[in-house]
């Protein structure tokens, strides 16, 4: 492998529609998230979208079955994040120290909480970063981001759901209705990923079903292998 390629690893292929579909439905998203948030707090909030809802839109539009998507860690992870940031003012008067506080609070509770998500981390620096017109909301800043939370759960809960193939949240997706034979145990897979010593972004359940896709195409692959190599002998026969 060129270091080219360990710089740039191959994704998954994406087709045209669904990226116009996550595209289309990301800025839905958003614009209903700005537009609900503006019309529903005072208005003597300057600050009304928290700028880090962007990054929250993307992941739970583009990768809606991410666990860094789902509803807890999306609403959990900000709050996390917004009283992270401004414990951090609180405590720290210099912005460089307060931003390193505020993110090893923010990483420490949402791992702790089963919260994690990393949009998180851009709201626990705007109370930090964000000047006098966000600081002077104060412990409001916690409200403006829960409203924000919940309006892009609500969101996310229409637009994937309209969308065909898409389910939000993944705990609510359907079982297929004829049962595949399991591969592991739930159990087995929770602790190859707890031995990995790290977040693997990827729910058993998932790296159960992929598992069993690539086992059928690699079981395809090898049936059309086969069917080839006998096709060709058969051609390369003499006629009698």
């Amino acid at each position: 492998m060129t270091l080219l390629q360990k710089l740039f690893p191959p994704q998954t292929a994406i087709s045209r529609r669904e990226i116009l579909l996550s595209a289309l439905a990301a800025g839905l998203a958003i614009s209903l998230n700005a537009w609900l948030s503006h019309a529903l707090l005072p208005g003597n909030y300057q600050v009304f979208l928290a700028a880090s809802m962007g990054a929250s839109t993307i992941l739970v539009i583009a990768v809606h079955h991410s666990p860094l998507s789902q509803p807890w860690a999306v609403i959990g992870g900000h709050l996390v994040g917004a009283l992270s940031g401004l414990l951090a003012t609180l405590l720290v008067e210099n912005s460089i120290l307060a931003c390193m506080l505020a993110i090893m609070l923010t990483v420490l509770l949402q791992m702790t909480l089963r919260c994690l998500h990393a949009p998180g981390g851009g709201t626990a620096l705007l109370p930090i970063l964000g000047g006098a017109a966000l600081q002077a909301e104060g412990f409001g800043f916690i409200g403006v981001v829960l409203l924000n939370g919940l309006v892009l759960v609500v969101a996310a809960l229409l637009v994937n759901n309209l969308l065909p193939g898409r389910h939000y949240p993944l705990a609510f997706a359907p079982r297929p209705l004829t049962p595949v034979k399991p591969v592991f145990r739930e159990e087995d897979l929770l602790a190859a990923l707890r031995s990995m010593e790290g977040f693997i972004d990827v729910s058993p359940d998932d790296l159960e079903r992929i598992y069993e896709h690539a086992r059928s195409h690699l079981r395809q692959h090898s049936e059309g292998e086969r069917d080839t190599k006998q096709n060709t002998k058969q051609n390369a026969e003499p006629r009698r």
